[in-house]
């Protein structure tokens, strides 16, 4: 059989594309709109500019809502202080600043607004892209949780996924589901849930797929008479429950609370 060719690009090659071609100079352009625009004007026939308070006003609400945005989104995997959020769209702002200051003393005088236009937009993208990859870094190499727990709090008898403490070295976590057992200020009790077989074994007991697994169809088994593990609700890695505990193994997990 004739082997057909495969002319179309990789998924990663094409997003690169994607970021290149359109991602980067489009936020880019919001976060310099400040600066492009006016320039823009200035080269109409005959020249305009902003007029009123209205306008400045738009104009430069529009960098801030972006940085924001930017900012929320690079910060996903952090919770807690509200500030967080406007203290680095405020760097981020900064940053730009700098960015668009450096770019315009060496494209400032360039006959054609769209090189300058296209240089300023292309500096300030590269700098939110920059911006959002060290965020991310840094909060990920500070133990930041992947995604914050929203509105919904993990609750007594609910089957979450989250990142489980080891307990030779609690320090150390992997990713599973797992029973809330208890909630407290700050963290909830867990019992972890493996696939690995623990038939015949005391501390661990059967646990049905019914109303929490309808994918997977592999058996699974959860901790049962051992002390529960610490998690901190930052550490659970999505807004929902998975599902509910089955019944009957939630009454033995109640009964082992006392």
């Amino acid at each position: 059989m004739a082997r057909r060719s495969d002319t179309s690009c990789g998924g990663t090659g094409c997003l690169a594309v994607l970021l290149v071609l359109f991602v980067l100079p489009t936020v880019g352009y919001l976060l310099a709109v400040p600066l492009a625009l006016p320039d823009l004007l200035a080269e109409q026939s005959p020249p305009q500019q902003l007029q009123g308070f209205g306008q400045y006003l738009i104009v430069y609400a529009i960098p801030v809502v972006v940085a924001l945005l930017l900012a929320l989104f690079a910060s996903r995997r952090r919770t807690g202080a509200r500030w967080l959020v406007p203290a680095r769209a405020a760097a981020l702002l900064a940053l730009v600043a700098a960015a668009l200051w450096w770019t315009q003393g060496k494209v400032g005088e360039y006959p054609v607004w769209n090189v300058r236009a296209t240089a300023e937009s292309m500096a300030a993208g590269l700098v939110a892209l920059a911006f959002v990859v060290a965020v991310r870094r840094w909060d990920a190499s500070r133990g930041g949780p992947r995604v914050a727990v929203g509105t919904h709090r993990p609750a007594p008898g609910e089957i979450w996924l989250a990142m489980v403490p080891l307990r030779e070295d609690p320090a150390r976590q992997l990713r599973h589901y797992c029973v809330v057992l208890a909630v407290h200020p700050g963290h909830a009790e867990v019992a972890q849930i493996t696939t690995k077989d623990k038939d015949g074994r005391t501390d661990h007991i059967r646990m049905p797929n019914d109303g929490w697994d309808k994918a997977s169809g592999r058996a699974h088994w959860v901790e049962f008479g051992r002390p529960p593990r610490l998690v901190e609700y930052g550490m659970f890695l999505k807004s929902r429950p998975q599902g509910r505990c089955p019944a009957p193994v939630w009454r033995q997990l109640s009964r082992q609370l006392g």
